[in-house]
């Protein structure tokens, strides 16, 4: 089995197809398809059933992705440690990060990686739903990971990188800018929210409940990138980490810091295992950079 032939079915089954395979590989289709002809008769079975235009995984294929992805890691990071030996960079780095945290630490780190490291390219993947996060991980998709504790951690070992307080954010004009606010201040309070299910929301929603408060839903809403304008328009209120909620004050929302204080631990992870000479550059400035105590832990 040729590595080559792993990344054109990786290629295909992460771009949908044949062509953007090709086009993403900066190949000919035809180079694709021999490859993946080649690989399902060096296995003996079909990865693929072709109805129509569309490459629809086999009951084969969809058991063969997770290995095929872990092949590419364990080849990624041999030529990593042969390059790191050498004294040389180069590669990707691809990191796995929750949307909130694309500011901070994501793009801090990654900033202060690039800059000692100008070599390699980061490619960071936002998972679609929570519960992904740490899949993207284990399957071998991403080689690190950023994301809130708690977490589902089997199988994962994990430093806490940093602390995110969580701050009530309120539309522009709204009363008590500057003072702290209590959980009894939310009672009856328009609130957007995401889902129930959704970790914000479950991390939060007892410390609501102990404190006696009802709070009023204005919008529930899955989409988080749509909370923020909701907020500016007026639509109600929410609760955000400090860092969302600091662009939103750029842009008009008034900040109250919550008492007694609420905070969430922020955690890097990887697949218990060696890493690439790049993820260790990068866990280890993660965790020199900690705001907070970075112990390793499994």
């Amino acid at each position: 089995m040729e590595l080559r032939q792993v990344e054109y079915f990786l290629a295909v089954v992460e771009h949908g197809g044949i062509r953007r395979a090709a086009t993403a590989l900066r190949i000919a289709q035809p180079s694709v398809s021999q490859g993946i002809r080649a690989l399902e008769r060096e296995l003996g079975t079909e990865l693929f059933h072709r109805v129509g235009r569309r490459m629809v995984l086999s009951p084969a294929g969809t058991a063969f992705v997770r290995p095929a992805r872990q092949l590419r890691r364990d080849a990624s990071t041999v030529h990593s440690a042969v390059a790191g030996a050498l004294g040389l960079e180069g590669g990707r780095l691809d990191i796995a990060s929750e949307p909130a945290l694309s500011v901070d630490p994501t793009a801090r780190l990654v900033g202060l990686f690039r800059s000692e490291h100008p070599e390699v390219s980061v490619r960071l993947v936002a998972p679609l739903r929570e519960a992904a996060l740490t899949r993207l991980v284990r399957d071998g998709t991403c080689e690190l990971g950023f994301g809130y504790l708690p977490q589902p951690m089997q199988g994962l070992s994990y430093q806490v990188v940093g602390t995110h307080e969580i701050v009530l954010v309120l539309p522009p004009g709204s009363p008590g800018a500057g003072s702290p606010a209590s959980f009894a201040e939310l009672d009856g309070q328009p609130m957007i929210v995401v889902p129930r299910g959704a970790a914000q929301r479950d991390f939060l929603g007892p410390l609501i409940d102990a404190a006696g408060v009802r709070t009023r839903i204005a919008v529930q809403i899955a989409h988080r990138e749509a909370i923020l304008p909701m907020v500016l328009s007026g639509v109600g209120a929410t609760l955000l980490p400090l860092p969302r909620a600091e662009e939103a004050a750029r842009r008009g929302a008034v900040i109250r810091r919550v008492t007694p204080p609420v905070t969430r631990e922020v955690a890097l992870f990887h697949r218990v295992g060696e890493l690439s000479h790049a993820a260790q550059v990068f866990w280890d400035l993660a965790g020199e950079s900690a705001e907070v105590g970075a112990g390793d832990r499994t």
